[in-house]
């Protein structure tokens, strides 16, 4: 145990990081943190983006949301009033310790500005001297871990690493009146793509989405795109090539709403993103369409998901990349080969329905080898 419990009489959880992914995937530490303060004051920090998404976990009178779209947004003195805001109400609980799970230039400098005599993050953490306990983490595993080696090493118990979100029933109601709007119905099964990614190099080809979802259309599913502002020309792009119905939900449905849709839908295809996290988390089959990032490091956190590239992305990448001009990690891979994996993970699902009918039990997933 690093920290004298007995010293601790408020706790801060810090993770404002603006990565929905990384968010998402460090809700286990965040939860598992939470508990092992349970019998202290624990409060909790993010980004304003995923208030829908932590509300039902934590008491919302003890979380603060950090508001970057607005501070973004805003000018030169309304900045610097807001980010000083915000800071006063960190400093307003008078935190004995604050573990970092972030180690950004943002968290860290709102570690040091808390005032807490325990300042905890990874030994890489932006700014490491700020902290006074650095945690090592191990190289090479699944990110998840990252976080999670915060949270075990003060003496947090992590109970499942595959953590799992369930979608409030205000949303439920939400988007089941946004989809009959659009003429969905819930007689046919629903499939989510989000055809975008925050980097290029991580966004399959326009004319394999296309191809995929006429497919898809042809089996009888109901094609859903959806993702930001950011996406609509790609998700624009897609719809133009397609010659059967499919719907546009892009810039429409709250974080809160997306995860109704995901918990609806018969499983989700997209590239390495951020709602590919968020899909994992509310339990939904994936294909998941991968480029130049690793997915031993970023794969999505589900036993049913199936992992696809093109190639192996260039052991250099991150210096090729920049003047890369096909980006064949993820652009050589095939509809063929999409659709297979598919159909594979449409006949597991429908074994797996099989088997707990005639067994009337349900299991549990862990991970084992991420």
């Amino acid at each position: 145990m690093l920290l004298e419990m007995d010293k601790i009489h408020t706790a801060l959880v810090l993770m404002p990081d603006k990565h929905l992914g990384n968010f998402v995937v460090s809700l286990s530490a965040i939860e598992a943190l939470i508990n092992y303060f349970k019998n202290q004051a624990c409060y909790l920090a993010i980004d304003n983006s995923y208030r829908e998404i932590v509300e039902y976990l934590h008491d919302t009178e003890k979380i603060f949301y950090y508001p970057s779209n607005e501070l973004y947004q805003s000018t030169l003195p309304k900045r610097i009033l807001l980010y000083f805001r915000f800071i006063n109400k960190l400093r307003g609980i008078h935190p004995d310790a604050v573990i970092d799970l972030q180690g950004g230039n943002t968290s860290s400098i709102m570690t040091f500005l808390s005032g807490a005599p325990y300042r905890v993050s990874n030994s890489s953490a932006k700014r490491s001297y700020i902290y006074n306990i650095r945690i090592n983490l191990s190289s090479g595993k699944h990110k998840v871990y990252s976080y999670n080696e915060i949270a075990t090493a003060i003496g947090a118990t992590i109970p499942d690493t595959y953590f799992r979100l369930e979608a409030s029933d205000d949303k439920r109601t939400s988007v089941n009146h946004i989809l009959k709007l659009q003429g969905i119905t819930p007689d046919k099964p629903i499939v989510s793509i989000h055809v975008g990614a925050g980097k290029i190099d991580r966004q399959w080809t326009t004319e394999g989405f296309a191809e995929v979802a006429d497919w898809l259309s042809a089996k009888g599913f109901q094609v859903v795109f959806m993702g930001a502002a950011s996406d609509m020309a790609k998700i624009d792009g897609v719809m133009s090539l397609l010659r059967h119905k499919s719907y546009n939900l892009g810039n429409i449905l709250s974080l809160g709403d997306l995860m109704a849709l995901f918990e609806m839908s018969s499983f989700f295809l997209g590239n390495d993103s951020g709602p590919m996290h968020l899909a994992a988390a509310m339990g939904t089959p994936i294909v998941a369409l991968f480029g130049s990032e690793y997915e031993s490091r970023w794969h999505p956190l589900s036993a049913n998901s199936i992992v696809l590239r093109g190639q192996e992305p260039c052991l250099d990448c991150k210096r090729i990349r920049q003047n890369c001009q096909h980006y064949e990690c993820i652009t050589r891979l095939s509809p063929a080969t999409v659709k297979q994996a598919i159909d594979q993970l449409l006949e597991s699902n429908a074994g797996d329905r099989a088997h707990s009918e005639g067994s009337r039990s349900i299991g549990s997933n862990h991970i084992d080898d991420i």
